[in-house]
Formats: structure tokens, sequence, C-alpha cells
């Protein structure tokens, strides 16, 4: 999944040989020294993307559907070969929460170090509705990530058990410290609204559940002086805030959207909700047809924009492509494993799947790949702790 920019066959490779795995685990007797999984989740969480078959139907661009049935084809394979994986150990689940927020650090390292090396060129970036080059160059989705990672050095670090060396608890600390700052400095609008709403639930749960009062209270004010300070001091920062401004104000004085961000997002909204108004509410326009029609639209009302945009909501573009049925079948099975036997007393599942969701507002992270292996493994990964096949214990 973090290589794909360098290899693109990657994360597919990994895909097939977690279903080869699955498969033969499928096709072999059945052991009676293994309990079996509950199957409900993984079944459920499958549903979404059943959801986009009917759309075969009444899509006339059956290219650009079968590219999306491509990237979202994990959501229905995955599911069903951890349905037979026997469980990891607790130690080895965990280490690769350990070993993602290694390489996030990695990442945000490296993008950080080139950003100090050539500030001048980057922070004009930001003037321009762009961001600064990472190893991952789908910034919308590591932005996300970045919050997923800053949480899991917070949630290894109060779990002691998880780590042996005291110097693992010194890494989780100042590494979370750096990516806490450098998401400031990375300055995406989703990632950074979801890492105050995460911290904003964290304090919550301090405050309200474990009565700790004071230290929920000091813990805010703390969050707040070195984030507000990191704002404060980070251009990139200063320039995001100056082009969503200039954006904002073009986009209501009817200005051109060529270029900007955040005007292009609106008309992707607005032409959303067209596109489902003229194809109808209940199936909308078939996925295969969403791109063309959205491209129609900007051609037509928007001629002067150069790099049309699909919906950059995910709830509009299925809303969309697959009509209402289609978008609360898939809100059901997204969503049913976070409730399912109170799935979300997970912290890391439930965190996982807050930062999705505040995703889903400002893209549609499901429509690239890395999209959709982020949001499946940190999914699958609980599922399979709490529900996945296990062998018994011997006396």
């Amino acid at each position: 999944m973090l290589v794909l920019d360098f290899v693109r066959i990657m994360p597919s490779v990994g895909m097939i040989l977690i279903a080869l795995l699955g498969i033969s685990y499928w096709v072999q007797k059945e052991n009676k020294e293994v309990l079996k999984a509950n199957k409900i989740p993984f079944l459920i969480l499958t549903i979404g993307f059943l959801a986009l078959l009917p759309s075969y139907f009444y899509s006339d661009n059956h290219k650009y559907l079968f590219e999306k049935w491509q990237i979202g084809i994990p959501y229905l394979i995955l599911p069903l070969a951890f349905i037979k994986i026997p469980k990891l150990s607790s130690k080895l689940h965990y280490l690769l929460y350990e070993i993602y927020f290694y390489c996030i650090l990695i990442i945000g390292g490296f993008a950080f170090v080139f950003y100090l090396l050539n500030q001048q060129i980057i922070n004009q970036l930001y003037l321009e509705s762009k961001v600064m080059p990472t190893l991952l160059s789908h910034h919308p989705t590591l932005s996300l990530m970045l919050v997923f990672a800053i949480y899991c050095a917070y949630w290894l670090f109060l779990n002691k058990k998880i780590y042996k060396y005291e110097v693992e608890k010194k890494v989780y600390v100042f590494g979370g410290i750096f990516l806490f700052i450098f998401i400031h400095v990375f300055s995406v609008r989703s990632g950074l609204l979801a890492l105050y709403f995460v911290i904003l639930l964290e304090l919550g749960k301090l405050i309200l559940q474990k009565k700790q009062y004071k230290f929920g209270i000091l813990a805010g004010l703390g969050i707040i002086l070195v984030g507000g300070a990191t704002l404060f001091l980070s251009p990139t920062f200063s320039n995001k805030i100056a082009n969503t401004t200039q954006d904002l104000n073009n986009y209501q004085n009817k200005g051109s959207a060529n270029n900007q961000s955040l005007g292009s997002r609106i008309i992707s909204y607005k032409n959303s909700i067209q596109i489902a108004n003229e194809s109808g509410w209940l199936l909308g326009c078939g996925l295969g047809d969403l791109e063309d029609l959205n491209l129609a639209i900007f051609a037509k009302e928007y001629p002067d924009v150069s790099k049309p945009i699909i919906p950059h909501n995910q709830f509009l573009f299925y809303l969309a492509s697959i009509g209402i049925i289609g978008t609360l079948i898939f809100v059901f099975s997204f969503y049913f494993p976070l409730f399912y036997q109170k799935g979300y007393t997970d912290s890391l599942f439930f965190v996982h799947m807050i930062i999705m969701s505040i995703g889903f507002q400002f893209e549609a992270p499901l429509e690239s790949q890395i999209g959709v292996a982020y949001s499946l493994v940190f999914i699958l990964l609980p599922l399979h702790q709490k529900f996945g096949p296990q062998k018994l214990k011997s006396n």
C-alpha cells in the first residue's frame, strides 16, 4: 500500500496473495481444532461492492465501470479471504499497527526534510492550490493516514503491554509529536479537521468517562498551544488560508474555478446533485456513466476549468452513480461492522472509521486504489482479531 507510487502493482500483488491464502483455507477439510469465524460482519462488508454491480445494466460506458469495479473489488475478495485465515496472535496483530506508524513516520520525515530544503518553492505551491511532494502522492488520503498514525502512536504509548523497551515509548511520544507538527505543515484541510475531531473525542472521553478533568483540560490547552503555534509559524498553513479565502471569494463572485481547489470541489458537489436529479434519485445514472456526465456538465457550464474532477464527496459520488438505494446499501454495509457486537469499543477501529467518515465529506477515497487499501486494511484487522477463526488452546 505504501509503495504504490513506486511499484503500482504491489497492492494488487498483496491482495492476490491474501486471496490465495484465504482460498487455501477454504479448500481444506474442516479442522475440528479450529473455531469457526463469525462470518456475519465479513459478509455484510462485501455487500458494499455488490451494490455497484447492478450499474452494469444501465451504464453505457462499461470501460469506466470495469475500472471502478477493479478498484473496489478488494471489498469483495478480502473479507471472504479473512473468514478462513486463522487469527494472528495479539502480539503480531498490534505489530502491524506499529509497522504502520513507523512507515508513516518515515514518509513524514522525508517530506519534512524535502520541505526544509525547498521552502520557497513549496510555499508557493500552497498559494496555487497544491501541496508539497511526498512519497505517497495522493495527499488527501495521506492526510487521513497521518491522523490515524498519530492516534496509533498515542494508543501504543498508553498500552504499555504492547511494547517491550523503554525506547519504544519515547519513539511513540516524539514520533507522534513530530507527525502532529508535520500534519500542520502539510496543511491538508480534511486531515486537520479529522485530527482535531479525534482530539476532541479523546478529550471528551478523558473528561466525561474517566473523570480526569484536570488532565483533560491541561492536555487540551497544551494541544491548542502547540497546534496554534505551529499554525501561526507555518508558512504553508498561512498560504493555504490565503488560497482558501481567495478561492472562496472568487467562487462567491462567480469568477473562474480553473485551478481553484475549493471552487472545483463545490462545482463537483453541484454536478452530482444535478446528475442525480436528471438521471433519477433511486438508481442514479449508473457507475459507468458518472464520469462522462460530469465531464459534459463541466464542458457546457464551466468550459474554462482545465482539470474537471469527480464529485469530491463519497456519499454524493454514490448518490449520483448508484442512487439513494445503492448509497443506503453502501452506508449499511460499511458501518455495520462498527456497531455489530459493539465493534465501536475497539478504539483503533472506532477512530479509523471516524477519520474515514470525515474524509468522505471532502473526497471520494474509495475511488482510488490507495483509499480502498487504507480503509479496508484497518477495517479487516480489528474484525479479524475479534471474529476470525481461532485455534483451540490445548490443555
